[in-house]
């Protein structure tokens, strides 16, 4: 039997088929993630739709964040990404294709899944092209190391402890605006746990921004569903019940002192915030006839976007705000 570890490192796996899917019909574009699927699937069109909301809410935020971040008052590159449990994510690969990139860009993860990356990364000579060119290997091929990207092995659970320490000894600076990103991470957490880590950021970090993207609404028919399909592969969404709503996900950084924090589920997301063009070319690609159980799948997933201060580099972020 799977460990409980393992069963949610294969989360990731899921997640880059899926993306998958979605780039190679055209609801997205990423030329990359193909690399990181091994046995590619056609999922169904609501999935892939969700996938194209998912994906077009995070880009959003990431481009936000390095328009207002690209330049210090040097002209310098300036601002840190650090994306919590990164996956198999190809955004670093996306944004250095298009020159958008802050000073200092990180990825945490188990070490198996750093590994997968890092040998995958290898082996493919469109992504090895992209590593900046003073890029190491290291601790046995699990982690990737430059002065501007780093994919770290760490278990997010000892954050302080064991993540922190890296992060400071590869060049994260605490003083700097820092976007955290987290796709269903947090959640896979004991609450104590995902607590630790933004009390940690609260605690240290002035400048810092938050953009989570979890499941919410446990307890309708729709939510069982969900738990029980997820407990059956061996998943427990241990931080659902701590905060199952919008509003419970946006207080949770209020309660903590952050200056803001907006939440708003998929399904607005995709009827309100993409723009009517969008959605008209998605519809053209394939046909949704499962259009109710889109909408409440979509209800059941959320965007939440915070931020601790005033700074200029986040009051112009909005997860609400067109690209």
């Amino acid at each position: 039997m799977e460990s409980s570890d393992a069963v949610v490192q294969g989360t990731s796996n899921d997640a880059a088929v899926s993306r998958e899917s979605a780039a190679r019909l055209g609801y997205i574009d990423d030329p990359f993630i193909r690399h990181f699927v091994k046995r590619p699937l056609r999922r169904a069109p609501l999935i892939n739709r969700g996938t194209h909301s998912r994906f077009d809410g995070v880009q959003r935020i990431l481009r936000q964040f390095i328009q207002q971040t690209q330049k210090d008052s040097q002209g310098h590159a300036c601002g840190q990404i650090v994306v919590l449990g990164a996956g198999m994510d190809t955004s670093y690969f996306l944004l250095r294709q298009q020159g958008l990139l802050p000073r200092r860009y990180f990825e945490i993860d188990f070490s198996d899944i750093t590994a997968k990356k890092a040998a995958t990364v290898y082996r493919s000579s469109a992504l090895r092209a992209l590593l900046p060119e003073d890029t190491v290997v290291t601790e046995g091929g699990s982690e990737l190391h430059s002065a501007e990207y780093s994919l770290l092995a760490g278990d997010l659970r000892q954050f302080e402890s064991q993540v922190v320490p890296k992060l400071m000894a590869r060049g994260f600076d605490c003083s700097e605006p820092t976007l955290f990103l987290s796709e269903c991470v947090l959640i896979y957490l004991d609450p104590q746990h995902s607590d630790a880590i933004l009390n940690w950021i609260t605690a240290n970090v002035a400048q810092a921004g938050i953009l989570t993207y979890e499941q919410i609404l446990p307890t309708d028919r729709f939510g069982q569903m969900m738990i029980e399909n997820l407990r059956a592969r061996g998943l427990e969404l241990r931080g659902l019940h701590a905060y199952p709503t919008l509003q419970s996900n946006s207080q949770r950084f209020l309660d903590l002192g952050w200056h803001s924090a907006v939440a708003v589920d998929l399904a607005t997301y995709h009827e309100q915030l993409l723009e009517p063009l969008e959605r008209e070319r998605l519809a053209k690609i394939e046909f949704l006839d499962e259009w109710e159980e889109f909408i409440l799948l979509a209800q059941h997933y959320a965007f939440t976007f915070a931020f601790t201060s005033q700074s200029s580099h986040f009051a112009h972020m909005d997860i609400e705000k067109p690209n």
